[in-house]
C-alpha cells in the first residue's frame, strides 16, 4: 500500500486491469494522453466522477486511440494540475477538491488525478441547474437523466463533522497514533 496517498494502489489496480487483457476503460476511470483544450467537457469529467459512487480517477499519458503508455512531462503536470484545480474550484457546484500523483509506469510517467465522490450531490455545472449534472456509465461520461438527478440528490448528505478528515496529509493509522484516547475518555466520562 502506498504510505503517502493510500488511493494510488486503487488508481493503478484499475488502470492495470482496465489495459488487459483488452484495453477499455472502466466507470472508475478515464485515459487521457493530453490536456483537453475542451473545458466544458473537463468539466463533465469532473462532475461525473465527484457524483460516482466512490469517485474517480483521470489518468494522464495514455494514448487514447490505442492504450500506450506515453507518459506525461513536468511542464504538462504543471498545466494539467493548475487548469483541473482551478476547473474544480470554479467550473463546478459545489466546489471540489482534487488530489494528485505523478507515478512511475512502464518506462514513463504519469499524472493520475483523484477526483473524489462527493457527499452532496449532484455535482453540476456552475451557474445552471442541478439538471446540469454528470454521471459515469459504460466507461463514459454523459448527462443525468431526470431520474438519476433525482437518485443522486437522494444519496447526498451534508457532511458531519464526525466524518470529516482530522487531515488529507495524514493516513488513518497516523491519525490515530496521534490522538490521545485516555484524555477523550476522561473527557466524555466513558471507557
Amino acid at each position: 500500500m502506498n504510505a503517502t496517498k493510500p488511493w494510488i494502489d486503487r488508481a493503478l489496480g484499475l488502470l492495470w486491469q482496465s489495459l488487459a487483457p483488452l484495453a477499455t476503460e472502466p466507470n472508475e476511470l478515464d485515459w487521457k494522453s493530453g490536456l483537453s483544450p475542451n473545458k466544458e467537457r473537463l468539466v463533465e469529467h469532473l462532475s461525473a466522477f465527484s457524483n460516482y459512487p466512490g469517485g474517480g480517477f483521470l489518468i494522464f499519458g495514455i494514448d487514447n486511440a490505442n492504450s500506450r503508455s506515453i507518459g506525461v512531462t513536468q511542464e504538462q503536470v504543471g498545466k494539467i494540475v493548475g487548469q483541473l484545480s482551478n476547473l474544480g474550484r470554479e467550473g463546478v457546484e459545489p466546489p471540489i477538491v482534487l488530489d494528485h500523483a505523478v507515478v512511475p509506469w512502464e518506462t514513463v510517467s504519469l499524472l493520475l488525478v483523484l477526483i473524489p465522490e462527493q457527499s452532496i450531490k449532484p455535482v453540476h455545472k456552475r451557474g445552471k441547474s442541478i439538471e446540469h449534472a454528470w454521471v459515469r456509465s459504460g466507461g463514459t461520461t454523459r448527462t443525468a437523466s431526470r431520474q438519476e438527478v433525482g437518485a443522486l440528490m437522494m444519496n447526498s448528505r451534508t457532511p458531519r463533522w464526525e466524518d470529516l478528515r482530522a487531515s488529507s496529509r495524514l493516513s488513518t493509522t497516523e491519525i490515530v497514533a496521534q490522538i490521545d484516547s485516555t484524555a477523550i475518555s476522561k473527557l466524555l466520562e466513558r471507557p
